[in-house]
């Protein structure tokens, strides 16, 4: 059976061209970001657990760390796949939408042998926890993530906190 991913979204993007985004944030300086009711279009169609699964997008990485002999090219490759994760958002500015309390996503590329779980965790604050498992029993890697944005008039803050590890198994 084959797989096919999609590329681009059925549908185009709702021009943005109509709203202004500093009229809205200008009233929140100072205000955490998660508390500030933006309009729609201002989202992404996908949710923030779905965004998670992003961090997978380099998996070929953890499996070329996983097959190297010497540990200082391990963490080499593993550094690599850590900072690989900001690759797909590069000149988005689109928001996730915020998961419900117990949602959960599930995602297995069984190409790219792995199988992803997401689930919201908590509400306020807003907590994602998310395990991955590879399907040749390489390598885990789960975490939590906590984002934090706040607006401070001509920039914005953002500190993603939370605990990410990768288990090289093998």
């Amino acid at each position: 059976m084959s797989l096919c991913l999609r590329k681009s979204l059925p549908a185009e993007m709702i021009s943005r061209n109509n709203f202004s985004i500093w009229s809205i944030l200008k009233k929140c300086i100072g205000m955490e970001l998660s508390k500030i009711a933006m309009p729609v279009v201002f989202n992404e169609p996908l949710s923030f657990l779905q965004r998670i699964s992003e961090y997978m997008e380099h998996t070929h990485l953890i499996h070329k760390a996983c097959s190297l002999p010497d540990s200082m090219e391990r963490m080499q490759v593993v550094a690599a796949f850590a900072v690989s994760a900001v690759a797909s958002q590069w000149e988005r500015t689109g928001k996730p939408f915020n998961p419900l309390l117990g949602e959960t996503f599930e995602l297995t590329r069984e190409e790219e042998g792995y199988r992803l779980i997401s689930e919201q965790v908590s509400h306020h604050p807003p907590v994602s926890a998310f395990h991955v498992q590879s399907l040749q029993q390489e390598f885990e890697f789960h975490g939590s993530i906590y984002p934090k944005l706040k607006f401070w008039g001509k920039s914005v803050e953002a500190e993603p906190k939370g605990t990410m590890t990768l288990e090289l198994l093998k």
